[in-house]
């Protein structure tokens, strides 16, 4: 099995692992606790976000982009990770009643002294982190991530029932980066110098500041739905709002972002033969549409049914905000790897102009649409992966020479599968059938894996003997 293959492996058990615990977490949650607490959540949920961009994105990004581990590079990257995310730490907190005054909403205040916090003992870990990424170590990863996700969740459970809801909600970003700092120490060892290297600062900003650049505004567009929602519609609403965007962000997030963090280490490697990034681009769009096209638009399919059973019939107005986001990530899903192909060949620049772009663009139309409800910022989120997505293409075609003949031979014959899976559930549909919601979900489910599975080995033989040889040879 090939490097980047089994780190795939590990990286998509991390990603998914994790957040297959979180989902059940939050179901559990939804089932205690109102939508107004997680809109109350979702209110401050950026600030953590960006913190983490600034760890993982900026600095951390230099660090891997390095071919080689110098001492003195770890160390700057150690201290200047501190030293931002207690600055960031501190302007959040201090600004904490401002923010609250911004949702009109007091409960805003508590859950961000707990980011606060959260954000420095993350900070701890985050360089020796990206140096496990680096190293391939994605297998530690992996257990560091669960381990943490596991023993945090139970916290908030336990707290929701027994405690307080807002604090179940709101210690779960202490415990969990304060776990991950613990454990990465036990895989990563190097010894971290007690200064900063100036001489390395220069080049360091030189990269970090474009790929900073380009993940704050990434991040901005992933919450700027959020800021304004909150603002303009309330907690309620962007509880509900909460809970469709976690699961139409499914594949963009979670299933290509377990593919991104590997392929970025990768692309690094091979960043000046343009050839093997055009295989190996060609190659990670299709495997991923195989996966991410059938997950995306069979869960639009089952929706109703799906958000029934789990989350019971008071969150069933999340139903159709949710079909919107599922084609909007499921889209998506294949274009976002472009991030770490130019980030790879030394282009950040180009990504940050491209996030700029992507968040003018969404808080425009935003600004116009959000006042008529969740539906229509639904439609401005694939408005916006429709347009940006378009012109990521653009771009990589002039990057890497890429032929939009041989990118849509390559996920043509996923199409095909996921058309036949979704004319077989929209049939299932008009039958009306008087069963009870979790015998329909099953039964749909059923039907939509069949159904793919057999149009796959129809439209695509030749990817599904591939995944069967590379599963038999593993056994």
């Amino acid at each position: 099995m090939s490097t980047i293959s089994r780190n795939t492996i590990w990286s998509f058990i991390s990603i998914i692992g994790v957040q297959l615990i979180n989902i059940i977490t939050n179901i559990i949650l939804a089932r205690i606790l109102n939508p107004e607490i997680f809109g109350v959540l979702s209110m401050v949920i950026v600030f953590a976000g960006l913190a983490f961009v600034i760890q993982e994105a900026g600095l951390n990004s230099f660090l891997i982009y390095q071919n080689e581990n110098k001492r003195d590079i770890v160390s700057t990257t150690f201290w200047l990770n501190i030293l931002f995310s207690l600055l960031i730490a501190g302007i959040i907190y201090f600004c904490s009643n401002i923010i609250a005054n911004f949702y009109n909403n007091n409960q805003v205040n508590t859950i961000l002294s707990y980011i606060s916090i959260g954000i420095i003992f993350g900070s701890i870990g985050s360089t020796h982190r990206a140096l496990l990424m680096k190293n391939n170590q994605f297998k530690d990863i992996t257990k560091i991530d669960i381990t943490a996700e596991v023993i945090s969740s139970t916290f908030s459970i336990i707290l929701a029932l027994y405690v307080n809801p807002l604090l179940a909600i709101s210690t779960k970003y202490v415990i969990r980066p304060l776990i991950q700092s613990v454990f990465v120490f036990k895989y990563s060892r190097i010894k971290i110098n007690l200064r900063i290297n100036i001489n390395i600062l220069k080049e360091l900003f030189l990269y970090s500041s474009s790929v900073l650049g380009s993940q704050l505004f990434m991040c901005l567009n992933n919450n700027i739905d959020f800021i304004l929602v909150g603002r303009y519609l309330g907690d309620r609403l962007l509880g509900i709002y909460s809970i469709a965007f976690q699961w139409g962000a499914l594949a963009r997030y979670y299933l290509s972002g377990a593919v991104i963090r590997v392929l970025f280490p990768e692309v690094s490697k091979i960043q000046d033969d343009k050839q093997k990034m055009r295989a190996l681009y060609y190659k990670v769009i299709r495997g991923l549409a195989f996966i991410t096209f059938p997950v995306c638009f069979g869960l639009a399919m089952v929706s109703h049914d799906f958000i029934s059973f789990f989350y019971g019939h008071r969150w069933l107005e999340v139903v159709p905000t949710l079909q919107i986001l599922l084609i909007a990530g499921g889209l998506s899903s294949i274009t976002v790897i472009g991030g770490p192909i130019l980030r790879g060949i030394g282009r950040p620049d180009l990504e940050m102009k491209l996030s700029i772009l992507s968040f003018i663009l969404f808080t425009l139309t935003l600004l116009f649409v959000v006042k008529y409800g969740l539906l229509m910022v639904a439609f401005s989120e694939l408005f916006r992966v429709l347009v940006v997505e378009f012109v990521r293409l653009i771009i990589l075609r002039k990057q890497l020479g890429l032929a939009f003949i041989k990118l849509l031979h390559c996920i043509l014959p996923v199409v095909y599968s996921t058309l036949t899976m979704i004319f077989i559930l929209l049939f299932v549909n008009t039958l009306n059938l008087e069963l009870a919601s979790y015998l329909l979900l099953i039964i749909k489910i059923v039907l939509g894996v069949v159904s793919y599975a057999a149009a796959s080995y129809y439209f695509n033989r030749k990817e599904v003997i591939s995944i069967v040889k590379h599963v038999y040879l593993k056994n």
